[in-house]
């Protein structure tokens, strides 16, 4: 489950609802909508949680490990991004269980105690010889250049706002060629081999009207762990480089 977390800022709670159930949200601001421009994100990631219960549970009483805002409480804002069982949207934390509301989010300030233990993105890692298979990251450029082994390339050869991550100087440095990328086949043309990359890379999230790299969906998660799904042996002959899958032999690498 990926969410984010909201609080009121106590600097610019003017009307004082820091804590207040969402009935009393008129008596004190005159309205019962939420000014999303009071809030501060305070924490951003994947938590193993099934329900916004199983949330409350863990940020009131169980704090994983780096956050330190205050706990979970009346009036603080989960949003869901991305679950199995919840809607996406913004849920206001009230007396009893959570109330889905409009929240602007862009109107949210910083929170001083932001999580940075949990700022991860979930990408799908294609290894040289193995199958491919989904991992988090810690949402930096350091640990970026480490997973590629030097400096990062960013890649979209593709049709989806998806970005493949590789080492830029990967075909130089000898690293063994990894996968093909190939042409999308039309009426008038033929799939062809269009790009070779040599060593580790991996697959994220790059919407356009985003600035950074984000999670991979599950839909385009498993879209790309399909296409990339087999290693491949480059042979050449005649003049062409030819890729040929083959299956890894240990079973096990297969998830």
């Amino acid at each position: 489950m990926n969410i984010r977390i909201y609080q009121i800022s106590m600097k610019r709670d003017t009307n004082n609802v820091a804590f207040m159930n969402y009935e009393s949200l008129p008596k004190f601001q005159g309205s019962s909508d939420i000014d999303s421009s009071i809030y501060d994100k305070v924490f951003e990631g994947e938590v193993n949680c099934k329900n916004l219960e199983e949330v409350y549970q863990m940020f009131n009483l169980n704090h994983p490990d780096g956050y330190k805002a205050r706990s979970l409480s009346v009036s603080d804002v989960v949003e869901v991004r991305e679950s199995e069982n919840v809607s996406d949207g913004f849920y206001f934390c009230d007396s009893f269980g959570f109330k889905n509301v409009s929240f602007h989010s862009e109107k949210c300030g910083v929170g001083d105690k932001l999580n940075e233990a949990s700022k991860k993105i979930n990408v799908l890692l294609v290894e040289p010889g193995k199958y491919p298979k989904m991992i988090a990251i810690d949402d930096n450029l350091e640990a970026m250049q480490s997973l590629v082994g030097g400096y990062i390339e960013e890649y979209m050869p593709f049709e989806d706002e998806v970005a493949l991550i590789c080492n830029e100087e990967g075909k130089m440095s000898g690293l063994p060629l990894n996968r093909a990328i190939y042409s999308e086949p039309t009426e008038e043309t033929k799939r062809e081999m269009i790009d070779i990359i040599a060593g580790k890379f991996f697959i994220c999230y790059a919407p356009i009207e985003s600035e950074k790299f984000e999670s991979l969906p599950n839909e385009l998660a498993k879209k790309y762990a399909a296409k990339f799904k087999y290693p491949e042996r480059f042979i050449r002959g005649n003049g062409n480089i030819v890729a040929v899958p083959y299956k890894p032999k240990d079973r096990e690498q297969e998830r």
